[in-house]
């Protein structure tokens, strides 16, 4: 583990020092004069050898110390720790939407098999598969925000609203608070980007979990519940779909982290201080230890 994390660090380390662009020219205005640079440069630490750079950063990490923000000016790691509870909050309300809406479907699919409602959830699932979260985000975005009107589509709390920051996660802070204004406020921001991450995953967890309870229903145990005369519904709902459910939640907890990688795009499209704008920030600017303190976290 600490190998694959020191080798993802020199990779991180190498590559974004090698994308064209110079942080230092960014941070200074087009009059500034060499001098400037080079005293800029020097006190950002960049006009040392790569290797020597990679060394320092290297010692400080071990000490906790990812160094400053260059684009902000405050400790890179306490940036991105400010930032995680949101993108937290995000994936963790995109999973139990996706896992709510897969287990819906998959158990529709087979427990009316051959008929409409079972082709209809079906196509859903996979209609959700084939657009990526993203576009589902613009779609929200024009359906409910610009015609309908009914959803905010910007930010993660409305802005007349104050939320005194406990935990740094925004729902838990209002609920501890007892602030139920910023608790609705702070759900509907969350709404329409949790469901657009989570579409793509309904189609990946309705497979699982249909093709569970296909292969639980010819068990022996299914087949003497039959025997006994149980209901049929006990059967499917509960008996069945008890132990359906392992490789599914399985499953969720596998693509949480994978879902990470797609809510850099929604945190963007809806405007959520999260870790994916920080990172977009970062790499605009090339912030390089917020970069690398992102890529270790």
């Amino acid at each position: 583990m600490a190998l694959t994390l020191l080798g993802i660090s020199v990779i991180a380390f190498v590559l974004f020092r090698l994308v064209p662009g110079d942080p230092v020219l960014a941070l200074l205005p087009p009059n500034a004069t060499p001098n400037d640079i080079s005293a800029l440069r020097h006190a950002l630490g960049l006009d040392q050898p790569i290797y020597a750079q990679y060394v320092i950063w290297l010692r400080n990490a071990f000490q906790g110390d990812f160094g400053r923000s260059i684009r902000f000016g405050t400790p890179a790691m306490e940036l991105i720790l400010s930032r995680l509870p949101i993108t937290v909050t995000l994936i963790t309300s995109s999973e139990i939407i996706a896992l709510a809406l897969g287990i819906f479907i998959g158990t529709t699919a087979v427990s009316r098999k051959g008929k409409i409602t079972s082709k209809a959830a079906s196509w859903f699932s996979f209609l959700g598969f084939a657009i990526p979260d993203f576009l589902w985000g613009i779609m929200f975005i024009v359906i409910f925000g610009a015609v309908l009107r009914i959803l905010p589509v910007t930010g993660i709390i409305d802005l007349n609203l104050n939320l005194t920051t406990i935990t740094g996660f925004p729902v838990l802070d209002a609920l501890l608070t007892g602030n139920l204004p910023a608790f609705g406020s702070v759900l509907g921001h969350l709404a329409l980007p949790s469901i657009a991450l989570a579409l793509p995953q309904v189609a990946t967890i309705q497979r699982t979990i249909s093709s569970s309870l296909l292969d639980v229903t010819g068990e022996d145990y299914i087949l003497t519940d039959r025997a006994k005369g149980l209901p049929d519904r006990y059967i499917f709902y509960v008996r069945a779909l008890k132990n359906a459910l392992i490789p599914t939640v399985t499953l969720t907890g596998v693509q949480f982290a994978f879902v990470l990688g797609g809510s850099v795009l929604i945190e963007l499209v809806f405007a959520l201080p999260g870790i994916g704008n920080l990172a977009f920030i970062a790499v605009k600017w090339k912030d390089l230890p917020v970069i690398q303190g992102i890529v270790v976290v």
